[in-house]
């Protein structure tokens, strides 16, 4: 009879979640299908250069991603930066974020499996944290939260050898190499998300062809935006009153332009890509 691997009876699972009968959700491309060989081999290095602006201020901020090898081997360092800049700086309050990551590569399913994620809000003065730890050995998932009045709360939940899980960087760059299949215009896919104490997968859609050129008429700077996608995340998260983003990726999966709506303070704010490469410096593990 068919077998099915639990990685693979998972995917038909979280297919099956919102019971979308237009649902398309191909298999995933396997580091033999792509030209980019492993996740590892396709981003390692790579930094995106974002600018913000919401409004009529096109650059009120700027953001920054790093995927680089950490000080400790085997893990890898994901950072996802950004802050307000020059004059919006202070009147916006000195508003600061980050995400930082550390994963695995997992080598048998070519994905990177999170270790821990961290979420750091900074706003006139005032800071705020959450962590949450992968404890594969013993498993085991901790949630830690400290408010901005240093108030702290811990959780720790078991972990189930059944479920795949992902934080929003390692999400970010498996999504991007085709874990959850192969880029399809009018394909909706359900990804997992597990930055909170109850998973909540991630429903992205990517437009059809119709939907797909009347975004594009809208946009100034069109070149290159291949693929227009719309996906709701955690509101706190993204400090958004509806949690709703969307965004163009390029032909080989580089994030062009994003939007998060309703942004509390903003309204919508957007990321404008300016510039992409690969530092090499300091990827080297010592041996």
């Amino acid at each position: 009879g068919l077998k099915m691997s639990r990685r693979e009876c998972l995917r038909l699972f979280l297919g099956g979640l919102g019971a979308i009968p237009t649902l398309t959700l191909p298999s995933r491309t396997t580091a033999s299908q792509t030209k980019h060989g492993t996740v590892i081999d396709q981003f390692l290095g790579e930094e995106l250069f974002y600018q913000i602006g919401f409004w009529l201020f096109p650059h009120c901020g700027e953001a920054k991603t790093n995927f680089s090898r950490s000080d400790s081997k085997p893990l890898y360092r994901i950072s996802l930066q950004g802050q307000t800049a020059g004059f919006y700086d202070l009147l916006l309050g000195r508003y600061r974020y980050s995400f930082l990551s550390y994963a695995e590569h997992s080598i048998q399913d070519d994905r990177l499996k999170p270790v821990s994620f961290t979420m750091k809000k900074r706003h006139l003065g005032r800071e705020s944290h959450r962590q949450v730890t992968f404890d594969y050995k013993n498993q085991k998932i901790a949630f830690s939260q400290t408010a901005s009045n240093g108030k702290v709360r811990q959780q720790v939940e078991p972990m189930s050898k059944e479920m795949i899980y992902e934080d929003y960087l390692t999400l970010f760059y498996n999504f991007r190499h085709g874990y959850y299949g192969q880029f399809c215009r009018d394909c909706t896919y359900h990804l997992p998300l597990y930055v909170r104490k109850a998973m909540k997968p991630i429903e992205l859609n990517i437009a059809n062809l119709e939907q797909e050129q009347l975004q594009r008429r809208k946009e100034s700077n069109p070149a290159k935006k291949k693929f227009f996608l719309k996906f709701r995340v955690y509101r706190e998260d993204v400090s958004s009153a509806s949690g709703e983003v969307e965004g163009w990726l390029s032909d080989d999966a580089v994030p062009l332009k994003g939007t998060i709506k309703d942004v509390i303070f903003f309204g919508d704010l957007w990321g404008i890509i300016v510039n992409r490469r690969f530092n090499y410096n300091n990827n080297s593990w010592e041996t």
